[in-house]
């Protein structure tokens, strides 16, 4: 990489770590992650519509964006908000480092999308589909709950794209397979 091209990708860590210190999130995986949406460019816009740095679509903007989706900070922030948000939204993944790639999985793919890979995986591996069920069960634990055996379910619901958000995770969590 050019002297050039890593200024250019460290030119937002300042924000990028208030950010992320501000929530308790890992700064690199932030970093990581706005390098695979935009590769730093803050005037990305994908073939889908999504804008700026973290690659908002316009709906997801309007919830948690503020003012300029263009706008480095502004994009940054809701960001790291969003990633907050979507890490809550899987306590029944216990381990931390496995819960940050369903949440990433959830930015890529969207979160319906995801709770429905698991329900699929819930059910292949024993346990009961469905959310409440499980919990009802007692919420046994199973090996639904890692990435590596929920993500095998995700064509079922995503069909081809399923590769594209495998990739992706695999890449910000510096997981790429051999």
């Amino acid at each position: 990489m050019t002297t050039d091209g890593k200024a250019k990708h460290d030119q937002y860590d300042e924000l990028i770590k208030r950010y992320a210190e501000a929530y308790d999130l890992d700064w690199e995986l932030i970093k990581r992650q706005m390098l695979a949406e935009s590769e730093a460019n803050p005037r990305a816009v994908s073939s889908h519509g999504a804008k700026g740095l973290m690659q908002f679509m316009p709906a997801a903007w309007r919830e948690w964006g503020e003012g300029d989706p263009f706008n480095p900070e502004a994009s940054i922030k809701a960001g790291v908000a969003y990633m907050t948000f979507l890490l809550g939204r899987f306590a029944e993944i216990p381990d931390l480092r496995e819960r940050h790639k369903f949440a990433l999985a959830s930015y890529n793919a969207g979160r319906t999308n995801i709770n429905l890979c698991l329900e699929y995986a819930r059910q292949a591996t024993g346990a009961p589909g469905r959310f409440q069920d499980w919990v009802d069960a007692g919420k046994p634990p199973g090996p639904w709950q890692t990435w590596r055996v929920a993500s095998q379910f995700l064509s079922m619901v995503t069909g081809r794209h399923a590769a594209i958000t495998r990739q992706y995770v695999d890449q910000i969590m510096g997981e790429e397979l051999e």
